[in-house]
């Protein structure tokens, strides 16, 4: 009886201690948190989120908003916005890059809140996908009230703008990535050409 109830233990023990240790680290752990380019405002849900390899892949990205948002017309913000959430998010995994991290994050703040501010009550929110599926909205997007659209749009363009002299700026204080970061920059505005022509 004895012999059994070892055997039951070992059988227990085998079984269920892999699984328990699989299921924690799939929570945030603190190694995560202080070590590594995660800086305090990165959150636990990054680590769901499929990281980027490099700098290279952020400038693709940017450049290729306009596959996904081009033709969105009033929801041309707010896809942008979302676009731009996402992209912050892939980022976590790239080292010294959490300025431009900061810079996109904010700039997507900022184009949800003008679409908040002229947001069509009328209109209902729609998920946006590109023709071939390769690319699609992560949530659903708001849009702009018609009669809005142009002060919104003008503000949004402002907004890149900013963020575009913001990366530049960075650029200046980190010679080690300056290219990387003017390149960020220049496929961040490109953006502007997107918005103007919503």
């Amino acid at each position: 009886m004895a012999l059994l109830r070892l055997l039951l233990l070992s059988l227990l023990v085998t079984v269920f201690l892999p699984q328990a240790g699989w299921t924690q680290t799939e929570g945030p752990s603190q190694e995560t948190s202080e070590y590594g380019d995660k800086g305090p405002d990165n959150e636990a849900h990054d680590d769901d989120v499929p990281g980027l390899r490099d700098a290279s892949q952020v400038v693709a990205q940017l450049a290729d908003i306009s596959a996904l948002c081009k033709g969105a017309d009033v929801y041309a913000i707010d896809c942008l916005a979302e676009r731009l959430e996402a992209l912050e998010k892939e980022m976590h995994s790239l080292g010294g890059f959490g300025e431009a991290r900061r810079i996109l994050r904010e700039t997507a703040s900022q184009l949800e809140q003008i679409t908040q501010d002229n947001l069509d009550q009328d209109q209902s929110r729609a998920r946006m996908q590109t023709a071939d599926g390769s690319q699609r909205s992560t949530r659903p997007l708001a849009a702009v009230s018609p009669t809005r659209q142009r002060q919104a749009l003008s503000q949004a363009v402002a907004v890149l703008a900013e963020a575009e002299t913001q990366l530049l700026r960075a650029a200046e204080t980190s010679a080690r990535r300056a290219v990387q970061y003017q390149q960020i920059a220049a496929a961040l505005g490109s953006n502007k050409v997107l918005l103007r022509s919503s």
